[in-house]
């Protein structure tokens, strides 16, 4: 189920991102009078393709579903009628050519403002920025932060969710600055300021996920104390051995009780191979059991196990229920939220793409077409609106992706065009032809860095 979603998730979202970009070159191509002969999604051979219109325009499907295409009538690719000249691409003006080739991101940031527009109207979902655990030595336990404070603010805006402190603090750390935080508890408000001078924010390693920014500040949410409650065990497990079932509820380890099911699967997985006395509740009544965890290795490193699925029962459901939030917008104030998150998005991807480049950041949090399958599976998962979320990010980093000043990317071709502008005329075929070969050399290594980065967290 979850590779069917994953590819389900891909599949909408790469034909609903390319349909729209390639759209925006298709509709100014056509409105400027430039003849259109090939609308395609995908590449490669037609797996679907039929002819409509008086001009015969071709609608394809290509077999590749990886990006797609508009080919316009072009005398550099084959003969042109004389009567048709004056609508052949290469005989535009400098101002056409470049509207044409910057329709297309333009129509990836209009389809990523109507995703969020969206995307807040229908509802966000998201969690209270509540503090939980802090180690000792993080930068949240510096600023002073204790278990059970809520942040508010950071450098003054709103922190309605862990969505905006995520996104506050990852740009913080990227301009390296001390963010000023406004902290509730015991109903009153306080001014902390957390130093994120020092700190890589896209710190990586290949072959693994980058690690959230929230946790590298020392951040875990806080957790409703809840017992945890067998769900499911599996055959011929540690579990089977000690007679546990669905329904009973672990609440000691060692004589040690847990209200935390977390803390509780961390406490059972250091006893990787060592007899452990369990206290069990169930209908029945209170008893313990001996189970020998089964030492597994997880992320390189070996921890027990004794084979069950656990979910969290909460001991108070209210406390539990008020750490998640539901937010609505009207059509006008998710505008502006849109607006402004397509703003903070544009401005972070710009640092981001920044600091892959000067080499300030590690090629490891570069990810491709698997991962986006991955993500796009799991926002399915999570409802419409975090889907929609989804699609206008992807979107969005299309399009800036699109207008980097790449050869064979939307970017190189107006790259070409400022420098026609600048020298009064056309490049030479000979460098426009180097020109795109640098342009497939960079596009292929690309590929295969963001392939191997997707494999290889993958595997690990």
């Amino acid at each position: 189920m979850d590779i069917l979603l994953s590819v389900l998730g891909f599949l909408l979202t790469i034909g609903i991102l390319v349909a729209f970009h390639e759209y925006g070159h298709f509709w100014v191509a056509r409105r400027l009078g430039v003849r259109v002969l090939t609308y395609s999604l995908g590449f490669g051979r037609a797996i679907y393709s039929t002819r409509r219109g008086p001009e015969s325009i071709e609608y394809r499907v290509g077999l590749f579903p990886l990006g797609g295409y508009v080919r316009m009538l072009d005398e550099r690719e084959g003969p042109v009628d004389p009567d048709e000249r004056h609508r052949a691409f290469n005989r535009q003006s400098l101002k056409v050519r470049a509207a044409i080739v910057a329709a297309g991101p333009a129509a990836n940031v209009i389809l990523a403002l109507l995703f969020w527009w969206l995307m807040f109207m229908v509802g966000t979902q998201g969690v209270l920025p509540k503090v939980g655990e802090i180690e000792g030595d993080s930068r949240l336990a510096e600023a002073g932060l204790e278990v059970g404070d809520v942040i508010r603010a950071v450098d003054g805006e709103p922190v309605a969710d862990l969505s905006d402190l995520r996104l506050t603090i990852l740009n913080g750390a990227i301009e390296q600055r001390r963010l000023p935080l406004t902290v509730e508890r015991d109903d009153r408000q306080r001014e902390m300021v957390l130093d994120l001078r020092g700190l890589d924010p896209l710190g990586g390693e290949i072959g693994r996920q980058p690690i959230d920014i929230l946790e590298r500040v020392g951040y875990e949410p806080w957790r409703a104390p809840a017992h945890a409650e067998i769900a499911e065990v599996q055959p011929d497990s540690p579990a089977v051995a000690a007679n546990l079932a669905a329904g009973d509820r672990i609440v000691a380890v060692e004589g040690r009780e847990y209200r935390d099911p977390w803390a509780l699967i961390e406490a059972i997985g250091a006893r990787a191979g060592e007899p452990t006395r369990l206290d069990i509740e169930s209908e029945a009544g209170r008893r313990e059991v001996m189970v020998t965890p089964r030492a597994t290795e997880v992320d390189g490193e070996m921890v027990g196990r004794i084979g069950v699925a656990l979910t969290a029962r909460p001991l108070d459901s209210a406390a539990a229920e008020s750490m998640f939030l539901v937010q609505r917008a009207g059509p006008i104030e998710a505008m502006g939220l849109a607006v402004e998150r397509s703003w903070e998005m544009t401005t972070l991807t710009v640092s981001v793409f920044h600091r892959l480049l000067t080499g300030e950041a590690s090629i490891a949090n570069l990810s491709g077409p698997v991962a986006i399958a991955d993500y796009a599976g799991k926002s399915l998962l999570l409802g419409l609106s975090t889907f929609l979320g989804f699609l206008a990010l992807v979107s969005l980093s299309l399009a800036i992706l699109n207008l980097l000043p790449i050869p064979m990317l939307d970017g190189g071709h107006l790259l070409l065009y400022a420098i026609e502008a600048l020298k009064g005329s056309p490049v030479g075929a000979a460098f426009e032809e180097v020109f795109a070969r640098i342009g497939i050399l960079l596009l292929g290594m690309l590929m295969v860095v963001v392939f191997y980065n997707d494999i290889a967290r993958l595997m690990h």
